[in-house]
Formats: structure tokens, C-alpha cells, sequence
């Protein structure tokens, strides 16, 4: 795959793990440029399952949050499933204030939520 500048991406159990690299995704470029990334792991990914890790995030914008929404649909589209995991408690109550966590499903940590997906 491509050398990546927002994200990191590894398969656990054929289900791809993102992270990002950014604590705070909010610069217009950098949320663009995760985007395009973000849509070339569907290309690169043997699974059509994600899940998304937000250990290191302590903000994530709403241009971000459209990033992950058009991720969503590109991979149910597939036939496949996303999951978020390890949301801070400021990133936690973004994705509840705009019911954004009846959209994606939400799992304490990495392992849960891989586990959530494995069949």
C-alpha cells in the first residue's frame, strides 16, 4: 500500500485496524488526505471489515466524522462491517450529541471490537 501520512493500518485476523497517526484530526488538508486514505484500505484490505482505533485521539472534527460516514458506506456496501473502538471520553460524547453512535457501532477497546467482527 501507498506510504501513509494520517493513518496507520494493519490486519488482525483478516479484519483491518485503523489508528490515526494526527491526536487531533481537524486540519482541512490532513481530514482530506485521511479520506482519500481511508477509501484506498478498502483496495488494500484482504477483509471487508474495519475497525477503527481512536487510542490517540483527543479531537476529531465533523469534516472528520464525514470522512468516516462515507468509509461506512463503502464497507456495508461491500458487504462488510466497520467498528470504532477506544474513544476517549471528549470523542466519546461527539459521536452521542449527534447520535452518530446508532450509525457505528462503538466498542470499548481494539480487541472487542475485533472480536464483534470475527465470525
Amino acid at each position: 500500500m501507498e506510504n501513509l501520512e494520517c493513518l496507520e493500518i494493519d490486519v488482525f485476523d483478516q479484519i483491518a485496524v485503523v489508528k490515526f497517526i494526527d491526536p487531533k484530526v481537524m486540519d482541512p488538508s490532513r481530514i482530506e488526505k485521511m479520506g482519500q486514505e481511508l477509501l484506498s484500505l478498502l483496495e488494500y484490505a484482504a477483509s471487508e471489515n474495519v475497525v477503527v482505533n481512536f487510542e490517540n485521539v483527543s479531537f476529531f472534527s465533523s469534516a472528520a466524522i464525514n470522512k468516516l460516514i462515507v468509509l461506512e458506506k463503502h464497507v456495508t456496501a461491500r458487504g462488510g462491517e466497520i467498528r470504532l473502538s477506544n474513544l476517549r471520553p471528549e470523542v466519546r460524547d461527539l459521536f452521542s450529541y449527534t447520535h452518530l453512535d446508532q450509525v457505528f457501532q462503538i466498542r470499548d477497546d481494539q480487541t472487542a471490537a475485533i472480536d464483534s467482527l470475527a465470525k
